[in-house]
């Protein structure tokens, strides 16, 4: 067992200039530790820093990974504001339209691959992932409640997420005890066994700053310029006021503040943690070291022919339930077994059955071949035709699993139940956060999350 610490950190403060110098002086401090971070940038920052002549913090920055955060951060509407309303379908296109341009920046500014993303604040929506994997972007480090797979990583719409995973971990170095306290903590996760079925080869660990949080209480000018969903600094009419800057501590206080950062990152190499960045995630993860064969389908079968659908371990990897109904389809037809992301529904149908009606495993065989595509990736129907029923794909992939588990050319339908949406999570209200407004919900978030869990599955490290 090994102790990894994946260190990100956000700016997107492209408002107060003393954020340039924070953060001159935070790669300065990893330099000297010797630790590699992940740094997740807005498009607006990147500009910023080239149009100030900041060669040498874009420089420094080449050294560490290179991350997309949007590109205005907190501006409004946000990526949930502007997507809430729109099919994942046409959210993705308007994610791609809106965002895209500041991705492009950062490549153009840095000279280098950007390799992942985290969403802007509390900005969560399924829509940006088929972007980001079209545009190699596909590792996702933050922080948010939607999503939690046991507190382990995991891939979602073909991206890897350490999204609200359990190892996760910050120092409060404004509290005089924080230090032990920090400590205290680590130790204790990293005894903690952590995923599914066994223990995890390697304890990972999230660890993420802000650099403006070290000369502020309040590290993001965000919170007077953007809260409550509205654009504080705009007048009515869109008219540029100027931006409100938020108080800031005195240089010395702003450089102990990251050095007892830096002292507690010690600790944790001193204790045996390696730091790892976005790129090392994606190349340390547990993979398969065998084919997929008839028999493992057969097993998969029959743990889904109760009709409960949700991720399944193949030979020490998981397949997402989209994979697994790929397996059952490639089964039927006599392929080899091998799996590959296929994205959930756009929309949640009803399936329709004549009463008494039955499907032949030809039936089956032939209607789950059909695919739409999202993005040019392939993506499950809404409803299939199967005779003369119409068919969910979560009944369709439960009848599949039936036929094959017990050996039958034909069979009445069976009900799915989507055992996988249970790792969307509701608990908290959305007008409560500071970035929307006081009656911001989204329904359609989360319904659009849950139906993109096919692609789900657990990560092993």
């Amino acid at each position: 067992m090994s102790l990894a610490v994946a260190l990100w950190i956000d700016d997107a403060d492209y408002i107060d200039d003393r954020s340039e110098e924070a953060l001159e002086y935070l790669l300065s401090m990893l330099d000297r530790l010797g630790i590699r971070a992940t740094f997740k940038l807005v498009g607006e920052k990147a500009r910023t820093l080239h149009r100030h002549g900041r060669d040498d913090i874009i420089r420094a920055l080449c050294r560490h990974d290179l991350c997309y955060h949007s590109d205005l951060h907190s501006y409004h509407p946000t990526v949930t504001e502007y997507t809430e309303s729109l099919t994942f379908h046409d959210g993705a296109t308007e994610f791609e339209k809106r965002e895209i341009g500041g991705l492009h920046d950062l490549r153009e500014i840095f000279g280098r691959e950007i390799v992942g993303y985290g969403q802007p604040g509390e900005s969560f929506t399924p829509d940006v992932f088929p972007v980001l994997r079209k545009y190699g972007a596909d590792v996702n480090l933050d922080d948010h409640f939607i999503l939690d797979v046991d507190g382990m990583a995991f891939s979602y719409c073909g991206v890897l997420n350490f999204n609200h995973v359990r190892r996760i971990l910050r120092y409060d170095y404004r509290d005089p005890n924080g230090m032990e306290i920090a400590k205290q903590t680590f130790e204790m996760l990293a005894a903690e066994e952590c995923g599914r079925d066994y223990p995890e080869n390697v304890r990972l660990f999230s660890v993420f700053y802000h650099p403006s949080e070290f000369f502020s209480s309040e590290y993001l000018g965000d919170y007077y310029n953007f809260r409550g969903g509205k654009n504080h600094a705009y007048d009515g009419d869109g008219k540029f006021l100027g931006y409100t800057l938020p108080p800031a501590w005195d240089r010395e206080t702003e450089h102990r503040n990251m050095e007892n950062v830096g002292a507690f990152l010690k600790y944790m190499q001193e204790q045996g943690a390696s730091f790892v960045t976005a790129t090392d995630l994606r190349a340390m993860q547990i993979r398969r070291n065998r084919l997929i064969t008839k028999q493992d389908v057969e097993a998969m079968a029959s743990f889904y022919a109760d009709g409960n659908i949700t991720f399944f371990d193949i030979g020490g990897e998981y397949v997402s339930a989209s994979e697994g109904f790929l397996l059952l389809s490639q089964y039927l037809s006599g392929k080899q077994p091998h799996p590959y992301l296929i994205y959930g529904p756009e929309m949640r149908a009803v399936s329709v059955i004549p009463d008494g009606t039955v499907v032949t495993r030809e039936q089956i065989a032939a209607a789950m071949t059909e695919q739409d595509s999202i993005m040019g990736y392939p993506q499950l129907k809404s409803i299939y035709q199967v005779g003369d029923c119409s068919l969910t794909p979560l009944d369709l992939c439960a009848t599949a699993a039936y036929l094959i588990a017990n050996g039958l050319e034909i069979c009445h339908p069976v009900s799915g139940n989507p055992l996988f949406e249970r790792h969307v999570c509701y608990h908290s209200n959305w007008s409560n956060r500071w970035l929307f407004g006081d009656d911001f919900q989204v329904p359609n978030t989360y319904e659009k999350t849950r139906l993109q869990c096919w692609t789900l599955k657990p990560i092993r490290y």
